[in-house]
């Protein structure tokens, strides 16, 4: 079976994301952050490439964390939203983002790798 690569964008719901790969001292040295989610056009997320090039556990947070930042901006989260409004949005946008993203072979790959 062919080994699933991260892919250029991701289409969740009405938006298209850019996956970008920065190096991990731009990453850490200057962004001090492993991952970024940008909500100007064209809507991006920065990943450290060191992070993503381990197809680990780490890989697979990393990204769902900051697709996550996407969830908020999508769904229009802010602390006056209530809990059954958080809970729903969240597990609307895991139920679209496993079942019917371009993402879903990778983070299923990531989730199923064996790492020793």
């Amino acid at each position: 079976m062919k080994t699933p690569k991260l892919p250029e964008f991701v289409v969740i719901g009405p938006f298209k994301v850019f996956l970008r790969l920065v190096s991990h001292d731009l990453s850490y040295e200057v962004s001090e952050q492993q991952g970024s989610f940008h909500s100007k056009p064209p809507l991006t997320i920065v990943l450290d490439e060191n992070i993503m090039a381990m197809e680990s556990e780490t890989t697979f947070n990393l990204l769902v964390h900051e697709l996550f930042h996407l969830c908020y901006y999508q769904y229009n989260l802010d602390k006056d939203k209530d809990e059954e409004v958080l809970v729903n949005a969240y597990a609307n946008f895991t139920t679209e983002l496993l079942t019917r993203s371009n993402l879903k072979e990778y983070l299923t790959y990531l989730i199923t790798k064996k790492t020793h």
